[in-house]
């Protein structure tokens, strides 16, 4: 009779990771920095990621709210605190609507932003050339 494998044996390497979820080792990375304590990742031998089944959910679900959901990594975080392992019935679909409009509302803002940076430039501009007119 063979031996029952060990909690071990479920780990998974961030290269199989990589192939499971087609996430990019390099953005795993970055979550695992960004969620560390969300994530749990274990450390194998020379400080391996290591991944369990639901490490590996929970990287899902950060990279589900990131992406589908356009939340900025604080914003996520927000939400990941708030139950623990991931969105609860309650608190989920408010916050991340209210999150959302958020979102929304600091894209209206960088775009009125950048519409003044470019008024800006064109006086930067005209000025530079009367100056040039006059001293030319």
């Amino acid at each position: 009779m063979s031996p029952e494998p060990g909690p071990e044996a479920q780990l998974m390497s961030i290269k199989q990771v990589v192939e499971a979820t087609g996430i990019p080792a390099a953005t795993i990375r970055y979550y695992d920095q960004q969620f560390e304590e969300f994530l749990r990742v274990q450390r194998g031998a020379g400080r391996r990621r290591m991944f369990s089944p639901g490490a590996v959910e929970r990287l899902l679900e950060v990279r589900r709210l990131l992406k589908e959901e356009s939340l900025s990594v604080r914003q996520a975080r927000r939400v990941l605190s708030g139950g623990g392992a991931g969105l609860t019935a309650s608190a989920g679909a408010g916050e991340v609507a209210a999150l959302k409009a958020e979102v929304e509302d600091l894209k209206r803002q960088v775009a009125a932003l950048e519409e003044q940076v470019t008024r800006l430039r064109d006086i930067q501009s005209r000025t530079l050339a009367l100056v040039d007119g006059m001293t030319g």
